[in-house]
């Protein structure tokens, strides 16, 4: 229930005189004998002081931590991972999207990235001064279909998915407890493991421009898979005279050795509504304006064989 606070702001009167109201304004003013002295006034200033600091100590005891995922420092631990999806139909809903070179993308949820965290919520990264990221070291070949699939870059221009791939490992990964491979399919295994459209789906909560979903039914949908603790995030379009509130991604705490869901340590600010789209996607949506013979310096291109995509 929305409470009305009256404001003790200056009201123009219609004579012409400013009026001001205060609460006490019925009580005569005190004379100056009736002044309190300076150690009367330190003395009180020093009890509300004290007073301040144990109710602001007792919010910080029954409200959660909230962060904005400020970046630590890179020699700081590393206590989880966390896992990035970003839903296609929301990230194109602009127009502003791009068949990658390597082909169609997965109508699902795609990883954005995979980041090392500590246990407040901050981000660990650039963990060391050089990085070499490479596709061709054994078993990362057999791992390609899936980077092509359901770890591209939508961004225009059209673009082979190696340069997100290579600052996702260099940022992040290195910081890891694990190697180059295990950490790309500890991303593809939790992927597969929240399985979020079947979670949605079985809740009846399917993608479409027209109907609408309560926040509530789809933090219910994403706990009904065991350990499973996200973080959801949305974005507000305009849609000619009104706005949308459109769910964008979804993100996972997952322990630092990548094998298992654990509950986010953290909390972040919110910022989706009561009721939100989960807007449909469409390969149609793709921009396939592109130019597939086209190097440049930030290595788009799209090569002959898988094997030899990056050097």
């Amino acid at each position: 229930m929305a409470l009305k606070i009256k404001s003790n702001k200056a009201q123009p009167d219609p004579t012409g005189v400013t009026i001001r109201r205060h609460a006490s304004s019925s009580h005569p003013k005190p004379s100056s004998a009736l002044k309190p002295s300076i150690k009367q006034i330190m003395a009180a200033r020093s009890k509300t002081i004290s007073l301040l600091a144990l109710f602001i100590g007792i919010l910080c005891l029954y409200f959660p931590v909230t962060t904005t995922a400020a970046v630590a420092k890179s020699g700081a631990a590393v206590d989880l991972l966390y896992l990035t999806l970003v839903w296609p139909g929301t990230f194109c809903y602009s127009g502003q999207c791009c068949m990658p070179t390597t082909g169609e993308p997965a109508n699902d949820f795609l990883i954005e990235d995979l980041k090392t965290l500590d246990q407040t919520g901050q981000i660990v990264q650039d963990c060391n001064s050089t990085c070499r990221f490479s596709v061709n070291k054994d078993p990362m070949p057999s791992l390609i279909p899936d980077l092509y699939s359901n770890w591209c870059n939508l961004s225009c221009p059209c673009n082979n998915g190696f340069a997100n791939w290579n600052n996702t490992w260099c940022a992040y990964g290195q910081c890891s407890q694990l190697n180059q491979t295990d950490y790309f399919i500890a991303a593809f295994n939790m992927t597969a493991k929240a399985n979020l459209l079947n979670a949605f789906q079985v809740n009846n909560i399917v993608p479409s421009a027209s109907t609408s979903y309560k926040l509530r039914d789809i933090n219910t949908a994403l706990m009904a898979n065991p350990g499973l603790s996200t973080h959801i995030e949305c974005v507000t379009v305009t849609d000619g005279a009104s706005e949308r509130t459109l769910l964008s991604k979804i993100n996972i705490c997952i322990s630092a050795d990548g094998l298992s869901f654990i509950n986010c340590p953290f909390d972040i600010e919110s910022t989706c509504n009561r009721e939100l789209f989960f807007y449909p996607f469409n390969i149609n949506q793709l921009n396939t304006d592109c130019d597939y013979n086209y190097v440049g310096s930030s290595g788009f291109i799209k090569m002959a064989n898988e094997k030899h995509l990056a050097m």
